[in-house]
């Protein structure tokens, strides 16, 4: 059974962008409406709802927002998180590629796991998208 953090507990900013790509609710998008690719320097935000492709979605984003993002690898409290591309099964259709979050590892973070949680969770993350890669 998977376990569920009950939402963002604070979201400084939101901006709509044009879905490049059916969206999934709760996974990560790049500014051009598009899934980030593994572990890739592109994630500008979290979807909030699903959306289908060139629909608007509403993005949530802001360093210092605490966001609710699927796990799709092994989150740790407190660890850095990166990328981790999957697949999903929204409202509108099945087999949709999403990215959600696991552990830093060699890739570029986009913020810090405040909850634990693994594979099909949601965790909560401190969005801090980094321009590089931490020391």
């Amino acid at each position: 059974m998977a376990n569920y953090v009950g939402g963002d507990k604070y979201v400084s900013q939101k901006m709509q962008v044009t879905a490049g790509a059916n969206l999934v609710d709760k996974t990560l998008v790049t500014i051009a409406g598009a899934v980030p690719a593994n572990a890739a320097n592109t994630a500008i935000g979290v979807v909030e709802r699903d959306t289908p492709s060139t629909y608007l979605a509403e993005i949530k984003f802001g360093v210092g927002s605490i966001l609710e993002v699927i796990a799709t690898g092994t989150v740790t409290a407190g660890n850095w998180v990166e990328a981790l591309q999957a697949t999903f099964t929204t409202q509108q259709t099945t087999g949709v590629t999403g990215a959600g979050v696991q552990n830093y590892s060699a890739g570029y973070p986009v913020g810090r796991a405040i909850t634990a949680g693994s594979a099909n969770d949601t965790v909560l993350v401190e969005w801090y998208p980094l321009p590089n890669k931490p020391v």
